[in-house]
């Protein structure tokens, strides 16, 4: 498959079931507020159960969230900046 996969996936012989969790990847990604029931009803129909729904949710919600605080701060995301400071746990 070629690089633009992400951009050009229409053009591949998926199944069925690859098709309706792409569809519903490039939505949640370029449009999360126009995600209705009907998107959900769709990967249901496409055999996808509440539990994969969930999941495929969580990892296209988290490499959209990795993707834009890369993008933002100009670094990869692996380059946290020195005077960068986070809060520690008191446990």
């Amino acid at each position: 498959m070629s690089p633009e996969f992400a951009t050009t996936w229409r053009q591949y012989e998926l199944d069925d079931a690859t098709k309706a969790l792409l569809s519903y990847a490039e939505k949640l990604t370029k449009s999360p507020h126009l995600i209705a029931d009907q998107d959900i009803q769709d990967l249901e129909n496409a055999d996808f159960d509440d539990n994969t729904i969930y999941e495929a949710t969580a990892l296209i919600s988290y490499f959209n969230f990795s993707g834009r605080m890369e993008a933002a701060s100009g670094l990869p995301f692996d380059q946290i900046p020195e005077n960068a400071h986070y809060a520690e746990s008191q446990k």
